[in-house]
């Protein structure tokens, strides 16, 4: 005959079978556990991939900042270089103290406000404390 399959053995294991993959689960929240250990090693990995990328972008955008602001101070330099001796070589010249006609100083002053409209912070007011006047001088007054 056939034998009789004990099906309280078969309940019994599948019992405990389920109960050790229960326990195995829940291990990864109880503390101190190597499954939980692991979790937080995991996920501690996870934030500081994303505190390197952050890192990364912003190291990124401030050697892109130091590069744009040499730039525009090595160019501030030339542009201030070039203007000085523009100057001295205007003063300088033959007829430095010859007057100007009336059409001549109206471009040059519009040529002034043009780079003073592009450049403004080479375009600083003179300072009459210390001397200095305006390259070309005002207008005189129609009448």
């Amino acid at each position: 005959m056939i034998a009789r399959i004990p099906w309280r053995v078969i309940g019994y294991v599948l019992a405990a079978v389920l109960a050790l993959a229960a326990l195995n689960h829940f291990a990864a929240f109880v503390p101190f556990t190597p499954q939980w250990s692991a979790k937080r090693a995991e996920a501690k990995a996870g934030r500081l991939e994303g505190q390197v990328s952050t890192l990364e972008r912003e190291a990124a955008g401030q050697a892109e900042i130091a590069v744009a602001t040499e730039t525009f101070h090595t160019r501030e330099v030339i542009v201030r270089e070039i203007a000085a001796q523009a100057e001295t070589e205007a003063r300088d010249a033959p007829d430095a103290d010859a007057p100007l006609s009336q059409e001549r100083a109206d471009r040059l002053r519009l040529n002034d406000q043009r780079m003073c409209d592009q450049f403004p912070a080479i375009c600083a007011d003179p300072d009459p404390a210390a001397g200095s006047a305006p390259a070309v001088p005002p207008a005189a007054p129609a009448g």
